[in-house]
């Protein structure tokens, strides 16, 4: 390569020598020429020294496109950078373990009597969508609704007294499987028994069916984004029933959950639901959003 080089090289030099000697009489002409011999010679010397040193015109290990690599730990449309592929966006803010969660024996419901309006004396109004979130300031439908289930719409009445007091403000709404024509839960099949669960809120107090086996200073309450929530269980029978022994066919899950959240008074009764179910739908209600269940097993009294 090195003989060849000085061979192309001295045939530049000899054919730029004859040519200068028929310009001899001229100075700017030789210094043209010798700028071009000079200029060839050094174009020659890269050609040469690529084709001898491939090997240190190119790193042999090329540094990886950094934006790339900061990308592909983003999710799709985020441009912003995250080297660590650190994401948070998907997460959950809070999550409840069942086993914290403390259940506690319910007794047999009570149908609690409601004070009888006049109305004469009292003004009467049907809740809906729009006067009951004016009324609680948002919406009562919680952030999670079970798979198969379907909210019904708002039951109940707004009480008030000619001067505008509230007198009664209990609300009812219901989410279950299926309705019939009147707007009433449908049973299910299999177990004959409504399936789903129902909200019952208040601003100014619930008349409380419930009744709870233990003393009133020894049931245990739950923590959820803190707020206390006493959860109550219940094994239900359903008929039909055995015309001789009144054995019922079966028995299904009923489950509670009584709390307080933002001025407002809850109750909540699930039927033929898991326990898991409920605590999600309350739990809900409370974060304003789905949270994750860590599923184990729960305290009992």
């Amino acid at each position: 390569m090195k003989t060849d080089l000085f061979d192309v090289m001295n045939e530049i030099q000899d054919k730029y020598y004859e040519e200068a000697l028929s310009y001899t009489g001229r100075k700017s002409v030789h210094r043209r020429i010798r700028w071009s011999a000079m200029a060839a010679c050094f174009v020659l010397t890269v050609i040469a020294a690529s084709a001898a040193l491939p090997n240190y015109l190119k790193p042999k290990n090329p540094v990886p496109n950094q934006l790339d690599g900061i990308n592909a730990f983003l999710p799709d449309g985020d441009t912003s950078e995250n080297p660590n592929g650190d994401s948070t966006a998907d997460e959950p803010k809070i999550t409840v373990r069942m086993d914290q969660i403390c259940l506690n024996e319910l007794g047999a419901a009570l149908d609690a009597a409601r004070l009888y309006y006049d109305p004469e004396l009292y003004d009467y109004a049907k809740w809906d969508q729009e006067s009951a979130s004016r009324y609680f300031g948002k919406d009562l439908a919680p952030a999670y609704i079970p798979d198969g289930l379907a909210l019904s719409p708002l039951g109940g009445e707004w009480i008030t007294d000619k001067e505008g007091n509230t007198m009664e403000d209990t609300v009812y709404l219901g989410c279950y499987h299926d309705y019939l024509e009147d707007g009433s839960p449908k049973r299910t099949e299999d177990v004959f028994a409504r399936k789903g669960f129902s909200i019952t809120a208040s601003k100014i107090g619930l008349l409380n069916d419930c009744i709870y086996i233990l003393p009133e200073n020894e049931v245990l309450t739950s923590e959820i984004g803190n707020v206390s929530v006493t959860f109550g269980y219940r094994s239900m029978p359903y008929g039909p029933y055995d015309p001789e022994t009144h054995e019922p066919s079966g028995f299904y899950d009923l489950y509670t959950a009584d709390f307080t959240h933002e001025g407002i008074e809850y109750s909540i009764v699930s039927e033929q639901l898991p326990l898991e179910e409920l605590v999600k739908v309350t739990a809900s209600i409370i974060c304003g959003e789905e949270v994750v269940i860590l599923t184990t097993d729960f305290n009992l009294p």
